[in-house]
């Protein structure tokens, strides 16, 4: 006779999960109620059946290395803004550090010459997925080799900081792709089992692994058209108090929830004697 049992399982500390890591991406749940299989279990094996996980990880942030950029605007030869963390495509990046310059925001240094949108601009060239600059007047540059943002934009250290004189009108197409999708799926992790779903040659404990199919600061509902079951005889006989989840992106590295909650269903199959 096969046997199920169904759990939901929450990074909620409101829901009893603790040890939560400051990503929000791993977190522990201890049951008062033990998970367990009976020894005389024929096999047993786990899967998820849902998810529910926000689109809010950032692509840029103080930990990603990539959210400072340096220009100038002809008068002043160094100017810094930070761009606060978050999730940007290109339009709101291009919005943040307009903001951010015309604000001057930074507080360390003096407000530049010209409004923001009055030297440069941002575009994206959908043909190669690189992004280019048109600069809107003479004397500015972009510092790329101090502006870690040079990353997700698709710059190099080394690129020109402006194109050469004059420069009004004229514009610079970065060297490399836009890296804004920096995360295309999400994977589900557990100690509960042994090895999981393996990851080429790699096996930690992966349950699932969701795809992004929502715009970002949206809502992941995720529900399988078939269920990928994985191997849990480990359990057999066991009593399972705690276990720890973790979620991780498709290179298998802790995510950063941006202070969202994430849970999903686990379903448990089992198989015994009806005698």
């Amino acid at each position: 006779m096969e046997r199920e049992l169904n759990y939901i399982f929450s990074s909620d500390p409101a829901n009893g999960a603790f040890n939560i890591n400051v990503l929000g991406s791993a977190f522990s749940i201890q049951l008062y109620e033990p998970i367990t299989i009976p020894m005389s279990a024929k096999y047993c094996v786990v899967g998820v059946q849902g998810a529910n996980i926000w689109n809010t990880v950032p692509n840029i942030s103080e930990d990603l290395d990539n959210n400072v950029f340096f220009f100038s605007d002809g008068i002043n030869p160094n100017i810094q803004v930070t761009i606060a963390k978050g999730q940007y495509d290109l339009v709101a990046l291009q919005n943040a550090i307009y903001t951010a310059i015309d604000s001057n925001s930074d507080g360390n240094v003096p407000p530049a010459a010209y409004p923001a949108k009055d030297m440069f601009v941002f575009s994206p060239d959908n043909a190669t997925q690189k992004v280019v600059v048109t600069f809107l007047k003479e004397n500015i540059s972009i510092l790329w080799a101090t502006s870690t943002l040079r990353t997700i934009l698709g710059f190099e250290a080394g690129s020109p900081t402006a194109p050469p004189p004059p420069i009004t009108g004229k514009s610079l197409i970065a060297p490399n792709v836009a890296r804004f999708n920096q995360i295309t799926s999400f994977l589900i992790r557990t100690d509960l089992i042994n090895t999981g779903i393996p990851v080429n040659a790699n096996a930690t404990g992966v349950l699932a692994n969701v795809f992004i199919d929502v715009l970002p600061s949206s809502l992941i509902n995720f529900t399988p058209f078939n269920i990928v079951w994985s191997d849990a005889s480990n359990i057999i006989g066991a009593r399972i108090t705690t276990i720890n989840f973790s979620l991780a992106n498709q290179e298998n590295q802790l995510v950063d929830t941006n202070s969202e909650y994430w849970n999903f269903t686990l379903i448990f199959k089992y198989y015994i004697d009806n005698y």
